[in-house]
Formats: structure tokens, C-alpha cells, sequence
């Protein structure tokens, strides 16, 4: 019986295009997202172009250029997945643009625009899960994407050892050239069955990643092209509120449960009683620690406790979260606040220090603050009433700066958890 090739190559033509088509009404959504981001890739170049502000054109340059590179990968390596690393890298560069004298670039936003940049986000981002299909196709975890990484350098390893490229330089020989071409078939029917879900999963997360790189960029923009004048708020002023502030009880999230509450419990004990100025950086390494415990406790038994989360979940819980930030503006100190800088929430000297590891146990002893956040008012009105010389009332303010801070920090750090529960817990 004759093989008729011409018949058994139609059918197969008409596999794949029928394959092809599923994958296009079934990820109808995925390709929207990757039409948005070529038209907006397309827009910012045309701005970048017309544009008479150099720090401008740079900014667009450095985002550009951040998506192009992610675009022009075959497969995403691991370092591509350190979000908070890489967002916290792309506004720090559009910060230093706009602000090179200033030693805390990133200090120089306005607490309103952060949060205004924040309910955009969160807008944008539902937005973006409501499209057809784009649950289905982000179910799936982080650890897939890890997975195909390391698939592929070990690929690219042993495609650089001696071995191999002595088959290449001597692949005439018709034996060797014969055992090549085996060698890459066997290479290609590996990529092609055992790795084809692989490289949706990594093409699906490049596409929403180069998304979230075009969103952080244009609202990073926004927020640090800012050229308003700052206005004059006395200390006086903002302390009249800082009592009114809910104590942490208040917001304290209920639905933490077993070994995951415990160590929230914990970890807040040692952010809330932490002695000395609390720094950003110090409070970023323990919101850092508190997800990659609660991901561990989810995960006992996983290698890479944090790629155990999907990115759908993700997409919700950050938008979630930005919702719990923009909520902070109903605070009346907080909404006092909003013209300010976080570089002047920033400002606390070294005298605080002294302050707060010596005195501080007494006086809230004496006053009987129940927390840390609620000490900062009765400090502060306690130096004033008693002690009205200027270095006292330094002290004092500088402490009940920290405090305000301390509770936005303990805040944070409560919906943080909340929210990382929430993405790791099985569901």
C-alpha cells in the first residue's frame, strides 16, 4: 500500500491550524494585553521622539528599553522574576532622572500622587483580569516559569561544552554529522512535547510582565515629574491629629489562623517595638521575611516556597492591597499629609535614637500607651507641657514622626500579610 505524504501532510497542516485556532479564541484575552502593549510600546517611542524635555526623553528611553529587552528573550531567566526588586529598580532610575541632588530619590514623591498612582494600578490591573480568558491561562505558577529557566541554561551550558562543540567544528565527518543531527532532533522533540506548556506559561508571563513595566514607568513619571511648589505644614499642625490615628487593634485583620497568625503576631511585635528610627530598608527586609514565611509555612515541602504562587492570584492580591493603601487618605492625618513629600516624613536626627532606647519604656509606662503608634501625641504634649526648651521639643517631634511612620509601617505590614495568606494559601 502506497503512503500517500501529500494527504498525511494536509491532515497534519489542518491539526495545527486547528490547534492554532483554539489557542487563539481561548486566549483572546492574553492576545489583547500583547496588542496594548505593542500600540503603548509604539506611543512612547512617537513621545520620546516629539518631546523638548531631556529627563523626560530618558525616562521613556529607560522604559522603553526595559520592555524591548524583555521582549527580545526566548525564554525569561530567574532574575526576570524578582518583582519588587526590579519595580523597586525602574522607579528608583525615573526618580534619580527627575531628582539627581537629592540623596533619597525615591523620598521624593508626594504622599498624594503614591496614592493616586496606587488606585490607578489597582483600576488597571482588574481591568486586565476581567478580559476573556486571562484567568485560565494565569493559573499557573511561578515555579513553571522557574522550571523552563533552568531548563534552558542547562541547555545553553551544555550546548557550550567541549564535546559539543567539537561535533560542531567537525560535523562534515558524515558519521558526526549524522549523530548531530540526531542529537538536535532528540533536542527539538524535547522542547516541542515535554516543554511546549512551559513556554506558554513563560510567553503568558513576559507578555504581563512587559504590561507591568509599561504601567510602573508611565505612573512613575507622573509622580516624580512633579514640579509644585511644597507647602509649609507646622509640625503642630499635623500632631493635633496623630492621637485621632486608630490604634493597630482597630485594623488588625481576624482571618489569620494557626502557624501563619502566630508568626504575623510576632513579626509585628518586632516591627511595632522595634527601638530606634525604623528605615524604609530595614521595614522592606521584614515585609520580605514575614511573605517568605507565611509562602514556607503554605509550603513546607517546596524547595522555592515563594514561585508556589500563581500569577492570577497575584494580580489580585496586589490589587487588593493598592485598594488597602489608597484607603489610607480617610486618614485625617494622612489626608493632611497628602501635599507633602515622604522626603520630609523622612527627616528624623540622630537625637531620636537616644530618645527613644532610653526614654521611651518609661513614658509610655507612665502615660499608659497601650501601643507603640499611640505613644508619638502623649510624648510630644508631655515635652511640651513640662519641658518647653527647644531641644526637648526636637526630641519630641522627631519621636512622634516616628511614630506616625511606625504606624503606617504596622499598617502595611497587616495588609501585606493578609494579602500573602491569601495568594499562598491552597485554594
Amino acid at each position: 500500500m502506497e503512503i500517500n505524504f501529500y494527504w498525511i501532510g494536509l491532515g497534519i497542516a489542518a491539526l495545527l491550524v486547528g490547534v492554532l485556532a483554539i489557542l487563539i479564541v481561548k486566549g483572546y484575552g492574553i492576545l489583547q494585553v500583547r496588542w496594548l502593549n505593542i500600540s503603548r510600546l509604539h506611543k512612547l517611542r512617537q513621545r520620546a521622539s516629539d518631546t523638548d524635555d531631556p529627563i523626560e526623553k530618558s525616562s521613556l528611553e529607560v522604559i522603553t528599553q526595559r520592555c524591548e529587552d524583555l521582549r527580545g528573550r526566548w525564554v525569561l531567566g530567574e532574575a526576570d522574576l524578582a518583582l519588587i526588586e526590579n519595580t523597586r529598580s525602574l522607579v528608583r532610575n525615573i526618580a534619580e532622572l527627575y531628582h539627581p541632588q537629592s540623596t533619597q530619590p525615591l523620598a521624593e514623591a508626594r504622599i498624594e500622587k503614591v496614592l493616586n498612582a496606587f488606585l490607578e494600578m489597582k483600576t488597571h490591573i482588574l481591568q486586565l483580569t476581567r478580559l476573556r480568558g486571562i484567568r485560565e491561562w494565569t493559573r499557573f505558577r511561578l515555579r513553571h516559569v522557574v522550571w523552563l529557566s533552568e531548563a534552558w541554561a542547562r541547555k545553553t551550558q551544555w550546548e557550550q561544552t567541549p564535546t559539543v562543540k567539537t561535533v560542531r567544528r567537525f560535523k562534515l565527518i558524515p558519521i558526526v554529522k549524522w549523530i548531530y543531527t540526531a542529537l538536535r532532533s532528540l533536542d527539538l522533540v524535547f522542547w516541542s512535547l515535554k516543554m511546549t506548556v512551559f513556554f506558554l506559561y513563560d510567553i503568558v508571563f513576559k507578555v504581563f510582565l512587559i504590561r507591568w513595566t509599561l504601567l510602573v514607568g508611565e505612573t512613575a513619571i507622573r509622580v516624580y515629574s512633579d514640579r509644585e511648589k511644597d507647602e509649609v505644614i507646622s509640625p503642630e499642625e499635623l500632631l493635633e491629629d496623630i492621637d485621632a490615628l486608630p490604634d493597630q487593634k482597630e485594623f488588625q485583620e481576624d482571618g489569620l489562623t494557626g502557624e501563619v497568625k502566630e508568626h504575623v503576631d510576632a513579626s509585628r511585635n518586632t516591627l511595632l517595638f522595634h527601638l530606634g528610627v525604623m528605615s524604609w530598608k530595614e521595614a522592606r527586609q521584614r515585609y520580605d521575611e514575614l511573605v517568605k514565611e507565611i509562602a514556607r509555612i503554605h509550603y513546607p515541602q517546596s524547595e522555592r516556597p515563594l514561585y508556589e504562587a500563581r500569577l492570577y492570584d497575584l494580580l489580585i492580591g496586589f490589587s487588593r492591597f493598592a485598594e488597602q493603601v489608597v484607603n489610607l487618605n480617610t486618614k485625617p492625618v494622612i489626608n493632611k499629609m497628602l501635599k507633602l513629600r515622604l522626603s520630609h516624613l523622612m527627616k528624623v536626627k540622630d537625637a531620636a535614637n537616644w530618645a527613644l532606647e532610653n526614654q521611651l519604656v518609661d513614658l509610655a509606662r507612665k502615660y499608659k500607651v497601650g501601643t507603640a503608634v499611640k505613644y508619638s501625641a502623649l510624648i510630644y504634649k508631655a515635652f511640651k507641657k513640662g519641658h518647653p526648651g527647644i531641644l526637648f521639643k526636637d526630641v519630641a517631634l522627631t519621636l512622634a514622626r516616628e511614630g506616625g511612620k511606625r504606624w503606617v509601617l504596622v499598617y502595611l505590614h497587616d495588609k501585606i500579610a493578609v494579602e500573602a495568606d491569601w495568594v499562598y494559601k491552597p485554594k
